[in-house]
């Protein structure tokens, strides 16, 4: 039996099929394996929804404080649903580019590691929040050997997608078009891993491990060296990640099917995309590494400080790119799995909308209120006084880490799940309809709310119940998010139900019958 690798236009279903007799027993046969990876898949969805749901309740996210950056607290909570999130992703690309069955087994099988090295983080997250220095040393001895070991896989997984491209598993096809999108998730997967390199530099140094020799060699101070090791590791990694998700939304959608116009409309976003992945990468591991200054683009007004910054224009590029590979792909908005007897019939999918609208509501909020504020640098004053407007500026410092690098990844990988390993009975379709609209609506609404907020806020609220209709607004739209994400938990199968039937995808208008 002979299979290729798959994007199918309906909800997806795993590339490789067993045959259902010899190889029914073994741990490594595609049957078993996906109905391990729908179990963890779930199992990662569980424990993001109880971290978001903690985090929302637990941690002062909208205090003002920082000057509108995270607090350390923040982050290591927001590292611990992250990292969960980063491994969903790593095994939902499992189910849609072919590696060979010994790596999709070792990154499934990770997704415990995932929730442990998440509850590490929590911990570290409470320990720093209320100064427990027990819980903070515990907390840094948990995450450091499991993001090792999650690096390590990640690291194999991309390493996978180059050599399986070229050396496919036993029975499978790679054409050339599923060739080269796999390429493209290669060098954004290489891009995060050295994020993730930098990462782990600056936690080494929690623990004991210094760079000073670094610093002296090139006579810079050492905190100096740990502050750009750290902001080239959290300025590149998001747009790298959220490159990786666009490109796997894009195969699952049915990228390697394009054909004519719209598959070179398509290679121009990706290119793009790429582009400016290359770009990005270059400049910050230089000015992680080096002592450069990262400069603004034509800069003007007093003291030259409006302009846009160079590698927000280069991060600017990947969401550009994911625009435009969106846009070729909207046809493929009709793949949604809807059950008619024993029928299954292609409709209009809410899912790849709302995925396709964290692409549309990221980009608003960074090219029109970020760029902005850039371009009128004097009045906000870097998020710092004596700035007329710094408060608005630390407004959208926090809003938009929150919102754009925060709750749309989460949301676009949760969406991307539910299309892959959501169930397509008649409830599932249902409470897809109520997981889209939900997180579609918050996204909008949450848009909506920074703006206001960031725009007319006199100065950063100290409390939630300090008034301002933006931050009102922004608070419900995140909760609109966050109700879509615990009804996803319900949507998913687990692996036991004998729904996944296989259906042709030759064309976008075929209908097929289960099996």
């Amino acid at each position: 039996m002979t299979t290729t690798e798959t994007t199918p236009t309906d909800n997806h279903l795993p590339e490789v099929q067993g045959n259902g007799d010899e190889h029914s027993n073994d741990r490594l046969s595609p049957t078993t394996l996906d109905r391990w990876s729908s179990i963890v898949i779930r199992l990662l969805v569980a424990w993001i929804v109880i971290v978001a749901v903690l985090s929302f309740i637990t941690v002062p996210w909208l205090k003002a404080g920082n000057d509108g950056d995270l607090t350390t607290p923040m982050i290591w909570f927001y590292h611990a649903m992250m990292l969960p999130v980063a491994l969903l992703f790593l095994i939902l690309c499992t189910r849609i580019f072919v590696v060979h069955p010994w790596v999709k087994f070792i990154v499934t099988h990770s997704g415990p590691i995932a929730i442990l090295e998440g509850f590490g983080f929590l911990v570290l997250g409470y320990g720093t929040l209320h100064n427990v220095a027990s819980l903070t040393a515990f907390g840094y001895w948990v995450i450091m050997p499991c993001t090792l070991e999650l690096f390590a896989i990640t690291a194999v997984f991309v390493a996978d997608l180059a050599y399986s491209a070229f050396v496919p598993p036993k029975d499978v096809d790679v054409t050339p078009q599923m060739a080269e999108i796999r390429w493209a998730l290669f060098f954004a997967g290489i891009s995060v891993l050295t994020w993730v390199a930098f990462g782990l530099s600056a936690a080494a140094n929690q623990v004991g491990i210094s760079w000073n020799f670094w610093a002296g060699w090139q006579k810079e101070s050492y905190s100096a060296l740990m502050g750009n090791i750290i902001t080239a590791h959290s300025h590149g990694m998001l747009p790298a990640f959220m490159a990786g998700i666009v490109i796997l939304a894009a195969e699952t959608f049915g990228y390697s099917k394009l054909v004519g116009t719209r598959k070179q409309v398509a290679r121009l976003g990706v290119g793009i995309m790429l582009g400016g992945i290359a770009l990005f990468s270059g400049i910050y591991t230089v000015s992680a590494l080096g002592t450069f200054t990262i400069p603004a683009w034509f800069p003007f007004g007093p003291g030259a400080v409006n302009g846009l910054a160079m590698d927000d224009t280069m991060t600017g590029l990947v969401g550009i790119g994911a625009l435009i590979l969106a846009g070729t792909m909207l046809p493929e908005l009709r793949g949604s799995l809807s059950r008619l007897g024993s029928r299954i019939q292609q409709r209009y999918n809410p899912v790849r909308a709302a995925v396709y609208l964290t692409y549309v509501t990221a980009a608003a909020a960074m090219y029109f209120y970020g760029y902005y504020i850039e371009m009128n640098e004097s009045k906000f004053g870097f998020a710092s006084p004596p700035a007329a407007r710094y408060a608005n500026d630390q407004i959208f410092t926090r809003g938009h880490l929150l919102f754009v690098f925060g709750a749309l990844p989460v949301m676009a990988v949760l969406l991307i799940a539910v299309e892959i390993s959501g169930n397509i009975s008649a409830l599932g379709i249902t409470l897809r309809k109520w997981i889209s609209g939900a997180m579609a609506s918050g996204m909008v609404i949450t848009l909506v709310g920074l703006g206001i907020w960031v725009f007319s806020a006199p100065g950063h609220s100290k409390t939630l119940g300090a008034g301002n209709a933006g931050e009102i607004i922004y608070v419900i739209g995140q909760c609109l998010m966050l109700i879509g994400a615990i009804v996803e938990v319900f949507a998913l199968r687990t692996g036991g139900e004998d729904e996944a039937v296989a259906v042709s995808t030759s064309t976008e208008t075929e209908l097929a019958h289960a099996g």
